[in-house]
């Protein structure tokens, strides 16, 4: 090639020099035909040198190879029949029996031994052995709590087969650590849900009670009306609010209580207590409130009431507790009461000193003979 190619060089350099030379002198008729020929003899030196050249170049082959030890997994390859041929560093790694046996069933047989359920495994095998074509990939879990991803191919037109082992235990670690990591969400999301949940009816019980102290702490549990405290405190709020002395005070109780307890019983006389904070509530109606002062002593509070409408409400608690018949078992009975009635002042800061001027009244009633209403009179002096 070399030699040829030095013949063609120098007949170019004399095909140039006579182009050159036609150029500057003026050619004859057959100066131009050896110009032409000249011509063509170079048109033909460039298309067979051409060929030449490309002739000799070297094309690379499509026939590339890859070195298995170069391969993130283990390769082990096999004929048909399961004979091993072949098998990378990995693979000796991952399965160290490889230099032991000669055949991939007795290699895995001491794999599938570790496993925690090889009866899948060893068909795997039975049955890629015996379908030539087959392709399989599956998941092996060991005992020690290794994973192993097999991975095994026919490689068409070679009669081999392909076997491709990966250790996956940390992929496997981490899917059951997300997995535990959600299962630990999802039962502190459902311990968060209970909790919230006992709370809201711990919350509920607890304002419940609450209530129901403030209940039994502001009012009678015999009659359900307000303690003598509670009656207190909002009588002295209803004074401090009222915009003149329209406020009147009834001090109320029961004629020879202690004759009905003796006689028909503390039953019965709990029966009439309840029977009489009734009667006076019902005619207190709107115009006021009531409180169990103690015993069978009561008291009411008249807003916006003058004397006349005070004494008219105190008539008719009195009449209607006389002709009233208290039932107790087999027992019945009628009681009466006595009722004292006094008129707040515009100068008295508390509601003590009118109490005490209606329960001044009131002993006045007693005194009187009982079952009688008797007002307070306020002195001018």
């Amino acid at each position: 090639m070399q030699g040829s190619n030095r013949i063609n060089l120098i007949l170019g350099a004399v095909v140039v020099f006579l182009m050159v030379f036609a150029f500057f002198c003026p050619p004859s008729p057959y100066e131009q035909l050896a110009l032409i020929f000249g011509v063509i003899l170079v048109v033909l030196l460039v298309t067979f040198s051409l060929r030449d050249v490309l002739t000799h170049i070297d094309i690379p082959s499509n026939d590339w190879t890859l070195d298995p030890e170069m391969l993130p997994e283990g390769v082990i390859i096999t004929d048909l029949n399961g004979n091993i041929t072949y098998y990378n560093s990995l693979a000796h790694k991952l399965v160290p029996e490889c230099i032991e046996n000669n055949s991939i069933s007795e290699l895995f047989n001491i794999w599938h031994s570790e496993l925690v359920n090889r009866q899948q495994a060893d068909e795997v095998i039975q049955a890629v052995l015996s379908a030539p074509d087959m392709q399989f990939s599956e998941l092996l879990y060991l005992e020690n709590g290794r994973v192993y991803e097999r991975i095994t191919r026919a490689i068409p037109n070679k009669a081999i087969r392909i076997w491709l082992l990966r250790d996956i235990s940390h992929l496997q670690s981490a899917h059951s650590d997300s997995n535990m990591h959600a299962t630990l969400l999802e039962a502190d999301a459902a311990r968060a849900v209970e909790l919230a949940e006992q709370l809201f009816h711990a919350k509920t019980e607890l304002e419940a009670k609450q209530a129901e102290l403030t209940r039994l702490a502001n009012t009678d549990s015999l009659t359900g009306l307000l303690n003598r405290r509670r009656f207190t405190v909002l009588g002295e709020q209803v004074l401090k609010s009222s915009l003149n002395e329209n406020i009147w005070i009834l001090m109320l109780d029961i004629d020879y209580f202690k004759r009905i307890n003796d006689t028909f019983g503390h039953a019965a006389g709990d029966i009439a207590i309840r029977e009489f904070a009734a009667i006076v509530t019902t005619k207190i109606g709107k115009s006021g409130f009531v409180g169990r002062m103690g015993g069978e002593e009561f008291a009411a509070i008249l807003e916006d009431c003058d004397r006349d409408k005070a004494i008219i409400i105190a008539e008719q608690i009195r009449k209607e507790t006389a002709k009233h018949q208290t039932v107790s078992g087999v027992e019945k009975f009628r009681f009466t009461c006595s009722i004292g009635v006094a008129q707040w002042q515009k100068d008295e800061i508390t509601i003590e000193a009118v109490l005490d001027r209606a329960d001044q009244a009131l002993y006045s009633a007693k005194s009187f003979g009982r079952n009688r209403v008797v007002g307070y009179e306020v002195s001018d002096t």
